[in-house]
């Protein structure tokens, strides 16, 4: 009897064992094809470097920045006359979204032809009522139409907080297939039978620093390398926080690093003549007048 029970565990045991290692691969392969996910698009970023660097763009965006906001009562560029304006701006969470509402109310200029998407992650309805008053500020001052049209697109969160490691890679990959749809969907309010392809990809990205900021950047910089979008769209600007005063984020490492963005701006002097990024002065350190 003793026997037949101790042969009876001995096999579960085994199944047990099976079981496990199958398991133990199994993830080792995740993990894997997670470190790959992780290397592909960052040597792909390397190597393009010599193919879209975009040097003319660059240099465009640096002369732009310090000329409009080095000084902080300098004029930012005039968009009036352009045909269609299409900005993103990707929203974290808590202070990186009021410095971005504050940076918006600083350089926002009325224009009809103007469409502006926020990329809030799910779950964040702070930022979403954030916009909500931005948006009904925008639409008090300019009631005339010239407060041009808006929308918001949820994705998730490229990593939580207190999120391990070894799960990051596989949220950050579905973030980035969710940030093709927010880049690519056309705006309702900009349909292509009244507007052609004038809105049918951002023209300006903006962000200043969650980490779902650096991957929606980082998908547009590879549909610009693989030449689906046109070169005139997609443009990148990074604004550092205000309160990094002597280092940057880990983001803004990344974003220096990758060299994906067309415009690298910080707001303290000291720190842009470490790192050779363009100072931009406080654009969002503080509540500024609107209107």
């Amino acid at each position: 009897m003793a026997t037949a029970v101790w042969t009876r565990i001995n096999g579960f045991l085994k199944h047990l064992a099976g079981y496990l290692g199958a398991i133990t691969a199994g993830y080792a392969v995740f993990l894997l094809l997670s470190s790959f996910w992780i290397r592909t698009p960052l040597g792909m970023i390397l190597v393009s470097q010599f193919i879209i660097r975009q040097r003319q763009g660059l240099s465009m965006g640096r002369m732009w920045s310090g000329a409009t906001w080095s000084q902080h009562e300098g004029p930012v560029p005039d968009i009036s006359d352009l045909p269609a304006v299409y900005f993103l701006y990707v929203l974290g969470s808590g202070g990186h979204t009021a410095e971005m509402i504050e940076t918006i109310k600083k350089q926002f200029q009325a224009q009809y032809n103007q469409h502006r998407r926020y990329v809030i992650t799910s779950g964040d309805d702070d930022s979403l009522m954030s916009v909500a008053r931005l948006e009904t500020l925008i639409n008090r001052t300019y009631p005339t139409g010239r407060a041009g049209s808006f929308d918001y697109f949820t994705i998730p969160r490229a990593r939580k907080v207190h999120q391990p490691l070894l799960t990051s890679p596989f949220t950050c990959l579905i973030t980035a297939l969710q940030a093709i749809l927010a880049l690519s969907t056309h705006p309702y309010a900009r349909p292509p039978l009244d507007f052609g392809d004038q809105f049918k990809w951002p023209h300006v990205i903006v962000t200043n620093g969650p980490a779902t900021g650096f991957i929606v950047c980082l998908v547009a910089h590879v549909l610009k390398m693989l030449y689906l979008v046109p070169q005139n769209c997609l443009k990148m600007v990074y604004i550092e926080s205000w309160a990094r005063t002597r280092s940057l984020s880990l983001t803004g490492k990344l974003f220096l690093w990758t060299g994906i963005a067309d415009v690298f701006c910080v707001q303290h002097e000291k720190l842009a003549e470490e790192i050779g990024a363009d100072y931009i002065g406080l654009v969002s350190a503080k509540p500024m007048p609107f209107g």
